[in-house]
């Protein structure tokens, strides 16, 4: 699945003119428009801010909440009630489960950056491969050893999901960085 990240992209359109089958500029971002194009891959070389990208990887997705609806507002992720899983493949993002944060069960002010609350997060989160929340604490410093750690300020998660997709370049990238740091989805 190539991808382009809106994130990245200046819309330069060095990619158009290296692959006008496949690429179309809209609103001043590139897009995919057919991605059977074998010039793709050489408008992916070319592209200075590196936006385009041949994405093969699967991950999972944990999105803090408390309602289904938003994500988690007013603390930290970790202290969200819920957490939903979503898949990402080939250029999908699919709801898979949902589950409750049953590990910690303590206050969401108080001790900040406590040791436990990092440890129940990835105890609830196994397997998990990237972390959504509107805000984290000083855990992140912790939580980044396991996770992406991905803030998304937009409250809805269904439009959250489609950030996620725009930017599902940056955070592969990411997530296959030894030294990982959180990133700032828009």
């Amino acid at each position: 699945m190539i991808s382009i990240s809106k994130n990245r992209c200046v819309g330069c359109g060095i990619c158009k003119t290296m692959c006008p089958e496949g690429v179309e500029i809209s609103e001043g971002v590139a897009e995919i428009k057919n991605e059977n194009q074998g010039c793709l891959k050489n408008a992916a070389i070319a592209c200075p801010q590196k936006a385009i990208k041949e994405i093969e990887q699967d991950l999972l997705f944990a999105i803090g909440t408390n309602d289904d609806e938003t994500i988690k507002s007013g603390g930290h992720v970790g202290m969200s009630k819920y957490f939903q899983l979503w898949e990402y493949s080939g250029g999908e993002l699919t709801f898979k489960e949902k589950r409750e944060n049953t590990k910690y069960r303590g206050k969401d002010e108080g001790v900040y950056g406590d040791p436990g609350k990092a440890k129940a997060t990835s105890a609830v989160l196994t397997g998990i491969g990237v972390l959504v929340g509107k805000m984290f604490g000083p855990n992140i410093a912790r939580l980044k050893n396991e996770f992406v750690c991905a803030v998304i300020r937009e409250p809805g998660i269904k439009k959250a999901t489609e950030i996620i997709k725009e930017n599902i370049n940056e955070i592969v990238e990411k997530y296959n960085k030894k030294e990982r740091a959180g990133i700032t989805l828009k």
